[in-house]
């Protein structure tokens, strides 16, 4: 799953001149049979709010109104159509967003969203999440678990150690419409979100003793 921003506006995100043939690009990826993600709008932080997931204080749409949110998220879809690329999932910038911004992706037609703390994909508020948990590759015997990798500050040694994980689990990786058959997503239940609370508070425990080290 490849998260794309349709109108980057993030200097951190601007590691090079911008690429003419970036859209071509994706159309590239997309014909191969990659899911193509809508990461956001203009992955600019304009609130506070942490959103459904919970793990960042700040976000391009949680706390905004719906008008608002209904905007960025129209402009970005058209952004795409007009590349003809298809927006088969959101991957909100930050881990973001709120109940307002899925209502009007389902509107939208959007409803796969990759976010969430489960050990199973799970149906919620009308779409379909697909869990996002590790930021690194593990050995995990049960459920579905996913890796999201930011490749903008990759160094040489990250896309060597990226290179020899793909290889050592290759047999595990499998795409978004092999994910929907094998798992057949059902409604969030007790134990989908007590293991999302825990590992909630396990992510910024980890975190809070990775600052109190730097």
């Amino acid at each position: 799953m490849l998260a794309v921003v349709p109108d980057n506006r993030d200097p951190k995100l601007m590691v090079d001149p911008p690429n003419p043939d970036f859209w071509a690009l994706v159309r590239e990826w997309q014909a191969r049979g990659w899911t193509i993600g809508i990461h956001g709008y203009q992955h600019a932080y304009t609130t506070v709010h942490a959103g459904l997931v919970g793990l960042n204080r700040y976000s391009e749409f949680a706390g905004l109104p719906y008008a608002d949110q209904k905007q960025k998220i129209e402009n970005a879809l058209a952004i795409l159509s007009k590349e003809n690329v298809a927006a088969q999932a959101w991957i909100a910038p930050a881990h973001s967003f709120d109940s307002t911004t899925v209502g009007i992706l389902v509107e939208k037609g959007v409803r796969i969203i990759s976010d969430g703390f489960y050990f199973r994909p799970v149906e919620k508020m009308g779409a379909t999440w697909i869990p996002q948990q590790l930021w690194d590759f593990r050995n995990l015997r049960l459920g579905l678990w996913t890796v999201c990798f930011h490749p903008n500050d990759f160094s040489e040694r990250s896309i060597i150690k990226l290179d020899r994980n793909l290889t050592a689990f290759r047999g595990a990786v499998i795409s978004l419409p092999e994910v929907l058959l094998r798992y057949h997503p059902r409604p969030e239940g007790f134990l989908d979100a007590k293991f999302s609370k825990f590992w909630l508070w396990k992510l910024k425990r980890r975190i809070r003793k990775r600052r109190s080290r730097s």
